[in-house]
């Protein structure tokens, strides 16, 4: 698996709103963190729609962090951002398999472990962990 650039974008974006503790504007935050300024403002609604991010419109209006970077996880992050983060079509909500064969298969099981050890991991670690 490998997380898309836009999902790099948003993890920037907002260890760059962790670090200043601050409203930041797209262009700030796009200046700083080295992202493509017209591609930031769509990454910004997706992180809004997904609880982390509030935006201020106006003068002074920018982004803040929805909570703080101490609650504010990597599991969150990729999921608001990436389509999916299952290593496995089987490991979907739909649990589809060609074979019909997600209740006894051995392969899925091991996948089913991996997931788990995959997510536990990204869930461990915070914003306020990497600032």
């Amino acid at each position: 698996m490998q997380l898309n650039m836009t999902t790099d974008y948003a993890i920037r974006a907002l260890l760059q709103l962790a670090k200043s503790n601050n409203v930041l504007s797209t262009t700030k935050i796009a200046e700083e963190m080295k992202i493509p300024g017209n591609y930031l403002p769509s990454i910004i609604q997706k992180l809004r729609e997904a609880g982390l991010v509030s935006v201020r419109r106006g003068a002074k209006g920018g982004s803040t962090l929805a909570k703080p970077a101490s609650e504010i996880t990597l599991f969150e992050i990729i999921n608001a951002m990436e389509t999916t983060t299952r290593l496995n079509k089987c490991l979907e909500d739909d649990e589809f398999c060609s074979r019909d064969a997600t209740d006894y298969c051995k392969v899925h099981k091991a996948y089913e472990h991996m997931q788990s050890l995959l997510d536990s991991c990204m869930q461990s670690v915070t914003l306020a962990d990497l600032v």
